[in-house]
Parts: structure tokens; C-alpha cells; sequence
């Protein structure tokens, strides 16, 4: 009985002691995956920190961002509005100079007048003194049969009264005033003088003016006078197509062609050109704008403003290749209208067009003005257009 108990117990004992092996490969398998998760948790946690840090490296870049270009807009608004501040100033200057121009224009005109007026009276005197002394002459020889020779004064030549550079100074008064008128866009109210167009205050000084060199001069041949009207209806007809063949092109870094005149080594802009090529750009630019105004779908709205910073964008790289010729070519502006349209001006052009923003109407309004108080002064400064070709040229030395 013993041995076979025995015998029985044995096989239990071994199941057991397998069954607690099981039980502690079990325990050391869970507890080496439990490990294992833990490890991977712990990875994923680092690399989700890590991933969180840099997108919040990132946001807080961008912010940084956001606040630099909010303080430059800030700052162009300010600078904005200082410059709108000294316009402002300027224009107040000129209203101010505009009326001490019209008194200095109207008497420089009335002081001429006057001078003529002079003149006048000095021919009537010499004339009466003449009739008295003859008068007195043939009294005392019928009288008392004297023959008296009463000494006349020789005369002295009288001083040559050349108004020609009050006419010049005049000239350049109407300027003066016509392009101050103008200025910025504003319209200021002239006197009756000041208001005078070009061929009407040029007609009345010119006849003015002649009438005295006549007087002084001795011009009274009807041949040197026609003469003198047959050199200036030549000239009123000059035009542009008289240079045509010293006329060029030049590419305009793909906005167009830059117009130029060439004789020798002498390279002058086409400056009326220059200016309504701006103008057009301009044009366009309002008409895009317009259209904009109108449209509310919003792929319609997005090729519209496309459009829009596509024509600023032109004319900037424009006004860029102007100035590389002016620096780089020594093309040079026309002389008659350098005080108007020169590099400075074509500078300060294109650095509006690199900071302003076409969609905002303000900001194209600006533009506008600036460019119409130039073409203005120069439409004034160059009427009529023969004075202008014929100034050019007499630059080329054609």
C-alpha cells in the first residue's frame, strides 16, 4: 500500500511543480510586457513633449511675427501721416505765396505800362519845347527884327528801353502761377491777370513788348517785322515727329518700352511719354479697383486683386529701369523740365509704389494725386508742345 501511494502522489507533485514553473513564466512574461508598455509610454510621452515644445517654438515665432508687423504698419501709418501733415503745410504756403505772386504780377505789368506811359509823356515835352522855342524865335524877329539864336540842347541819345527780360520774367511768373494753381490737385482762385492763359498773356506781352522795341529800337520795316512773325509760326509748328528719327525704344524689365531720344552721345528722356505711361497705369489700376468694388464671389475677387498688384507691381519694376539708364546709361531728362521730372522724383515714385498697397483706395487715391501734379506742371511748363520739342532739340545740337 505504501509503494503504491507513493507511486500515486509522485505524478501530482510533478504537475504541480509544472503548473507553478507556468505560473511563473506567466508572471515574469506579463511582467516583461507590463515593462515593455511602460518603456513605450514613456518614449511616446517624451516624443509628444517634445513634438509640443517645438509647435509651441513655433506659434510663439509666429506671434513674434505678428507683433513686428503690426508695429511697421503702425509705423508707415505714422510716417503716413506726417508726410500728409507737411503736404498740408506746403499747400498752406502756397496759398499764402500765391497771393503775394498775383500783387507782384499785377504791378510788374502796371510799373511796364507806366514806364511806356513815361516815354509818351517825355516825346510830348521835347515836342512842346520845340514849338516854344521856335514860336519865340519868329516873335523876336518880327517884333524887333532880331534874329536870335537861341541855343538848342543837344540831345542826348536816349537810353534803348529793352523790356525783353521783363518780358522773361513775366513769362516765368504765369508759370509760376499756373503751376502753383495746380499743386497737389488743389484749385486756388486767381485774379483776373493770373488767370490769363498762355496765348492770351503771351499775345498781350508780346505786343507790348514789341510796340516798345519798335518805338526805341527803330524796327519799323514792315519786312523785319514779317520776318519775325514768319520765325515764330515756324516754330509753333514743330512737333514730335520732327525727331522722329533720332527717336528709340529701350525694354522696360517686361512693362513695356521706355521712349528716348539719341543723337551722338546725347540721350534724353521722352518725358511727356515717361509721364502718360505712369498715367495710364494709373487708369488701369482705378478700373480693376471699380470692378472689385462690384464682385462679391471670391475666386472673381482673389484674379481681380492679382491684377491689381500685378499693374502696381509693373509700374515700379518701370520707374526702376528709369533710373538704372539715368545712373547706369547717363540717359538724362529734358532740360526744360528737369526742375519737374528728374531722377528724385522718378525715386520717390517708385519707392511709394514699394511700400503702398493699390487695394486700399487711399493709397491709389495718393498715387494719383502725386502723378497729376506732376503731369500738370509739366503740361504748363511745356504749352505750347513746340516749345518742348524745339528745347530738346537744341539739346541733341540737331
Amino acid at each position: 500500500m505504501n509503494e503504491s501511494g507513493h507511486l500515486a502522489k509522485k505524478p501530482l507533485s510533478i504537475i504541480q511543480e509544472i503548473e507553478a514553473q507556468l505560473e511563473d513564466y506567466l508572471r515574469h512574461q506579463r511582467e516583461e510586457i507590463e515593462k515593455t508598455l511602460d518603456e513605450k509610454i514613456q518614449k511616446e510621452r517624451e516624443l509628444a513633449r517634445q513634438q509640443m515644445s517645438r509647435i509651441e517654438e513655433e506659434v510663439k515665432k509666429e506671434w513674434q511675427s505678428l507683433e513686428e508687423y503690426g508695429s511697421f504698419w503702425e509705423q508707415v501709418d505714422q510716417e503716413r501721416n506726417r508726410i500728409m501733415e507737411q503736404i498740408k503745410d506746403y499747400l498752406q504756403r502756397l496759398v499764402h505765396r500765391q497771393k503775394e505772386i498775383e500783387n507782384l504780377a499785377r504791378a510788374t505789368s502796371e510799373d511796364i505800362q507806366a514806364i511806356n506811359q513815361l516815354h509818351e509823356r517825355l516825346e510830348e515835352i521835347r515836342s512842346q519845347s520845340m514849338e516854344k522855342a521856335a514860336f519865340l524865335k519868329k516873335r523876336l524877329e518880327d517884333k524887333f527884327g532880331l534874329v536870335a539864336e537861341i541855343p538848342e540842347k543837344a540831345e542826348e541819345p536816349e537810353p534803348s528801353l529793352d523790356l525783353t527780360a521783363e518780358l522773361q520774367k513775366l513769362r516765368k511768373i504765369k508759370e509760376l502761377l499756373i503751376l502753383e494753381s495746380k499743386s497737389e490737385g488743389h484749385s486756388i482762385n486767381l485774379s483776373e491777370e493770373a488767370q490769363l492763359d498762355n496765348t492770351g498773356l503771351d499775345k498781350k506781352l508780346s505786343e507790348e513788348i514789341r510796340k516798345g522795341l519798335n518805338e526805341k529800337l527803330g524796327m519799323n520795316s514792315s519786312s523785319e517785322i514779317e520776318a519775325s512773325k514768319s520765325n515764330e509760326e515756324k516754330a509753333e509748328t514743330f512737333s514730335r515727329s520732327d525727331l522722329a528719327e533720332y527717336y528709340r525704344q529701350e525694354p522696360a524689365n517686361g512693362s513695356g518700352e521706355i521712349g528716348y531720344y539719341k543723337k551722338g552721345k546725347k540721350v534724353i528722356f521722352e518725358a511727356g511719354e515717361l509721364l502718360e505711361k505712369m498715367k495710364a497705369a494709373v487708369e488701369e489700376a482705378k478700373k480693376i479697383a471699380c470692378k472689385l468694388s462690384f464682385i462679391s464671389a471670391a475666386k472673381e475677387q482673389f484674379f481681380l486683386k492679382q491684377e491689381l498688384i500685378s499693374t502696381q507691381e509693373g509700374l515700379r519694376r518701370y520707374l526702376q529701369r528709369i533710373l538704372l539708364l539715368s545712373e547706369k546709361k547717363s540717359f538724362r531728362f529734358p532740360a526744360l523740365t528737369q526742375d519737374i521730372l528728374n531722377p528724385s522724383v522718378i525715386e520717390e515714385l517708385a519707392d511709394l509704389l514699394g511700400i503702398q498697397n493699390w487695394g486700399s483706395s487711399d493709397d491709389l487715391s495718393f498715387f494719383e494725386q502725386k502723378i497729376n501734379a506732376v503731369i500738370s506742371a509739366f503740361k504748363n511748363r511745356v504749352s505750347p508742345p513746340s516749345i518742348y520739342f524745339i528745347a530738346i532739340k537744341k539739346e541733341l545740337e540737331v
